[in-house]
């Protein structure tokens, strides 16, 4: 019975015709198989060959290597010596070498197995010599009828040691869920991912050392913004383009004005109970007058002063005379609008120097011209 089982099995697999022009190159994926099985017990068990069916799940690593999983389940084993019968469970795991080059091809192929399984007596016949651990050893043929479907037969050894030798006939059918690599047809392209530009400024994200560029900015070759002028500002920033090289600017690039106070430098000193405008007082009046040229949206205030000699109410009038007379003549002489004058006297309440010397009340006596504006550079 197994020998016609084998010479059915060699017979349909290599009677198969290609399924394919393409050679195959590899192949590598999960697949399961489905067989008819003959065991033989070791003559020492004086049982005859019984037949059954069987399941394997592996995986193909290559071409050439596989690694598998097999389950059988045989049914109704007789011990003549006994007359008694019994199911046997034989599970393995398997290692096939398959011969894709010297003797076969990736297609049709013989294959070595190397294995290890162990037998199980459900109803203890055989009980507990049967049940021990096995090496195994096998050969057989192996051809894919097409990229999934495949077949396969062959004969495993298996050596229990002093418990005999044993021996399985099997033809199977397989189905491989995996991937086949052929020479004949190119593999598929892998989609090639298209250069992208998140920000839309022309310099491809992979070489863009600014990312997220706000739309509309003219930028560099780098994805950065230009800054035209070197202020420091992105021009998409810049409210102020073409700034001077080293002005400082503001956020929006425009040149920063730094407030300066101007003030005028006016001093006259006059005369004990005197208010008339001398000669070499002239120079020191011009100054307010080009001050107030210079800066036409700046009123000046004239203040006048005196020393302590005399009554407070004598010395507020006098010093109001004299802030009144350097008023006067800065209208008259240098036409500067009366409206921008103000003359104050401030008597002797304000001294800037000791009224008790000669020394001090010559400087107390005296006309200011305050007026002050502030200017950016």
């Amino acid at each position: 019975m197994k020998k016609k089982l084998l010479t059915a099995a060699c017979l349909l697999a290599l009677g198969s015709t290609a399924f394919a022009a393409e050679e195959v190159q590899d192949r590598h994926g999960f697949y399961g198989h489905v067989g008819w099985y003959d065991i033989e017990l070791d003559s020492h068990w004086d049982s005859g060959s019984t037949q059954s069916g069987g399941v394997g799940l592996g995986w193909f690593f290559n071409k050439n290597v596989a690694l598998e999983v097999e389950y059988n389940y045989f049914n109704q084993i007789p011990n003549y010596a006994i007359g008694a019968r019994t199911d046997v469970e034989n599970t393995a795991l398997n290692l096939l070498l398959n011969d894709t080059s010297w003797m076969g091809s990736a297609t049709t192929h013989p294959f070595i197995k190397l294995g290890y399984g162990e037998l199980s007596d459900k109803y203890g016949v055989y009980h507990p010599d049967l049940e021990d651990g096995y090496y195994k050893v096998g050969v057989g043929i192996e051809h894919f009828a097409s990229d999934n479907v495949f077949l396969r037969a062959g004969y495993d050894w298996l050596d229990s040691g002093e418990r005999g030798d044993h021996q399985v006939w099997y033809v199977s059918y397989g189905f491989f869920f995996g991937d086949t690599v052929k020479s004949g047809a190119a593999p598929a392209p892998k989609p090639v991912e298209k250069a992208k530009d998140s920000d839309g400024d022309g310099v491809l994200d992979a070489n863009d050392q600014c990312p997220g560029t706000p739309a509309g900015a003219a930028v560099d070759t780098n994805g950065c913004p230009l800054d035209s002028d070197n202020d420091g500002v992105y021009d998409y920033q810049d409210a102020c383009p073409g700034t001077a090289p080293g002005v400082q600017v503001d956020e929006k690039g425009c040149e920063v004005k730094v407030a300066e106070e101007v003030v005028v430098d006016m001093r006259l000193n006059f005369d004990t109970n005197k208010y008339e405008i001398k000669p070499e007082m002239v120079a020191e009046i011009a100054k307010v007058a080009e001050f107030l040229r210079q800066y036409p949206d700046v009123n000046a205030e004239i203040q006048g002063h005196t020393d302590s000699v005399g009554s407070s109410a004598y010395n507020q009038g006098l010093s109001e005379r004299r802030a009144n007379s350097v008023k006067d003549y800065l209208v008259s002489n240098f036409g500067i609008d009366a409206s921008r004058l103000t003359a104050k006297g401030y008597g002797e309440e304000q001294p800037i120097a000791d009224n008790s010397t000669e020394e001090g009340r010559a400087l107390n006596r005296r006309a200011e011209a305050h007026a002050e504006t502030m200017t950016t550079k």
